[in-house]
């Protein structure tokens, strides 16, 4: 099964994929924060290759400090 991007936020209570996470920016490293608790803002999309799997836009991203 082929996904439509390499990066996926998960749901911490049941770790399923909520959506995917595409960054057209450059600047935002998603692969360095694998694992960790994350805050994602963007807008939530559909790629027309994909209609049924949602996709996140990110605005901006961040991970949450260990408490």
């Amino acid at each position: 099964i082929l996904s439509p991007y390499d990066f996926v936020l998960r749901s911490l209570d049941n770790n399923k994929t909520i959506n995917y996470l595409f960054s057209p920016n450059t600047n935002i490293t998603i692969k360095s924060m694998q694992l960790q608790r994350v805050i994602v803002t963007g807008e939530e999309i559909l790629d027309e290759r994909w209609p049924n799997t949602p996709v996140i836009n990110i605005d901006s991203i961040e991970v949450v400090p260990q408490q």
